[in-house]
Protein backbone atom coordinates (compact mmCIF):
# COMPACT_ATOMS: atom_id res chain seq x y z
CA UNK A 1 0.00 0.00 0.00
CA UNK A 2 1.63 3.09 -1.02
CA UNK A 3 1.32 6.77 0.83
CA UNK A 4 -1.82 7.71 -0.85
CA UNK A 5 -3.81 4.30 -0.50
CA UNK A 6 -2.82 4.37 3.20
CA UNK A 7 -4.17 8.23 3.70
CA UNK A 8 -7.39 7.31 1.83
CA UNK A 9 -7.68 4.09 4.08
CA UNK A 10 -7.18 6.48 7.12
CA UNK A 11 -9.80 9.30 5.56
CA UNK A 12 -12.23 6.41 5.61
CA UNK A 13 -11.33 5.07 8.99
CA UNK A 14 -12.06 8.35 10.49
CA UNK A 15 -15.67 8.52 8.50
CA UNK A 16 -16.40 5.57 10.04
CA UNK A 17 -15.21 6.47 13.51
CA UNK A 18 -16.91 10.00 13.05
CA UNK A 19 -20.28 8.08 11.91
CA UNK A 20 -20.17 5.54 14.34
CA UNK A 21 -19.71 7.90 17.10
CA UNK A 22 -22.37 10.15 15.87
CA UNK A 23 -25.23 7.21 16.45
CA UNK A 24 -23.75 6.32 20.10
CA UNK A 25 -25.35 7.43 23.12
CA UNK A 26 -23.69 9.81 25.60
CA UNK A 27 -22.76 7.36 28.33
CA UNK A 28 -21.39 5.10 25.22
CA UNK A 29 -19.24 7.52 24.58
CA UNK A 30 -17.86 8.24 27.67
CA UNK A 31 -17.44 4.58 28.60
CA UNK A 32 -15.22 4.37 25.21
CA UNK A 33 -13.72 7.85 26.18
CA UNK A 34 -12.72 5.77 29.60
CA UNK A 35 -11.80 3.20 28.06
CA UNK A 36 -9.08 4.57 25.69
CA UNK A 37 -7.71 7.00 28.29
CA UNK A 38 -6.83 3.59 30.32
CA UNK A 39 -5.04 2.06 27.50
CA UNK A 40 -1.52 2.62 26.93
CA UNK A 41 -0.80 5.03 23.53
CA UNK A 42 -0.77 3.39 20.25
CA UNK A 43 2.50 1.90 19.40
CA UNK A 44 5.73 3.70 18.00
CA UNK A 45 6.59 2.45 14.69
CA UNK A 46 10.38 2.75 13.65
CA UNK A 47 10.79 5.52 10.95
CA UNK A 48 13.38 2.83 8.94
CA UNK A 49 10.30 1.79 6.75
CA UNK A 50 7.29 4.34 6.56
CA UNK A 51 5.17 1.88 4.08
CA UNK A 52 5.79 -0.74 6.89
CA UNK A 53 4.84 1.85 9.51
CA UNK A 54 1.57 3.11 7.82
CA UNK A 55 0.15 -0.48 7.30
CA UNK A 56 0.92 -1.44 10.74
CA UNK A 57 -0.75 2.21 12.24
CA UNK A 58 -3.69 1.93 9.79
CA UNK A 59 -4.19 -1.89 11.21
CA UNK A 60 -4.13 -0.80 14.73
CA UNK A 61 -6.49 2.22 13.51
CA UNK A 62 -9.06 -0.29 12.11
CA UNK A 63 -8.76 -2.70 15.03
CA UNK A 64 -9.73 0.04 17.82
CA UNK A 65 -12.70 1.25 15.47
CA UNK A 66 -13.61 -2.63 15.48
CA UNK A 67 -12.93 -3.35 19.12
CA UNK A 68 -15.24 -0.24 20.14
CA UNK A 69 -18.04 -1.12 18.04
CA UNK A 70 -17.80 -4.21 19.51
CA UNK A 71 -17.68 -2.95 23.25
CA UNK A 72 -20.57 -0.64 22.61
CA UNK A 73 -22.50 -3.61 21.23
CA UNK A 74 -21.85 -6.07 23.99
CA UNK A 75 -23.06 -3.44 26.06
CA UNK A 76 -26.80 -3.22 24.50
CA UNK A 77 -27.20 -6.66 24.20
CA UNK A 78 -26.79 -7.00 27.62
CA UNK A 79 -29.05 -3.90 28.30
CA UNK A 80 -31.52 -5.82 26.22
CA UNK A 81 -30.68 -9.47 27.70
CA UNK A 82 -31.95 -7.92 31.24
CA UNK A 83 -34.71 -5.83 29.72
CA UNK A 84 -35.68 -9.34 28.30
CA UNK A 85 -35.34 -11.14 31.60
CA UNK A 86 -37.44 -8.45 33.26
CA UNK A 87 -40.27 -9.18 30.81
CA UNK A 88 -40.18 -12.95 31.31
CA UNK A 89 -39.95 -12.44 35.06
CA UNK A 90 -42.99 -10.00 35.11
CA UNK A 91 -44.77 -12.33 32.90
CA UNK A 92 -44.26 -15.31 35.04
CA UNK A 93 -45.13 -13.77 38.01
CA UNK A 94 -48.39 -12.88 36.47
CA UNK A 95 -48.90 -16.38 34.88
CA UNK A 96 -49.40 -17.32 38.14
CA UNK A 97 -52.38 -15.75 38.66
CA UNK A 98 -55.92 -17.63 36.98
CA UNK A 99 -56.64 -14.19 35.20
CA UNK A 100 -53.65 -14.23 33.54
CA UNK A 101 -53.75 -18.12 32.54
CA UNK A 102 -53.22 -17.36 29.14
CA UNK A 103 -49.58 -16.22 29.57
CA UNK A 104 -47.97 -19.76 30.80
CA UNK A 105 -47.94 -21.23 27.26
CA UNK A 106 -45.63 -17.80 26.47
CA UNK A 107 -43.66 -18.00 29.53
CA UNK A 108 -42.94 -21.51 29.33
CA UNK A 109 -41.76 -20.60 25.33
CA UNK A 110 -39.42 -17.73 27.12
CA UNK A 111 -37.63 -20.48 28.65
CA UNK A 112 -37.23 -22.67 26.59
CA UNK A 113 -35.75 -20.36 24.02
CA UNK A 114 -33.48 -19.37 27.18
CA UNK A 115 -32.36 -22.48 27.50
CA UNK A 116 -31.86 -23.28 23.68
CA UNK A 117 -29.88 -19.70 24.13
CA UNK A 118 -27.81 -20.33 26.93
CA UNK A 119 -27.85 -24.04 28.26
CA UNK A 120 -29.83 -22.85 31.23
CA UNK A 121 -33.50 -21.78 32.39
CA UNK A 122 -33.93 -17.50 32.71
CA UNK A 123 -32.42 -16.71 36.18
CA UNK A 124 -34.61 -15.86 39.19
CA UNK A 125 -35.26 -12.04 39.58
CA UNK A 126 -33.15 -10.50 42.37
Amino acid sequence: MNERQSKEVLRVLGNMSEAFRSEVTEEERAALDAKHAAEPEMAHYPAGNREEAMLEFTAEAMQMIADDMEAVLEQRMDRLYRQALEVYNKAEELSRDPKHAHLIAHVEAMRRAHEQEYGYPPPPSS
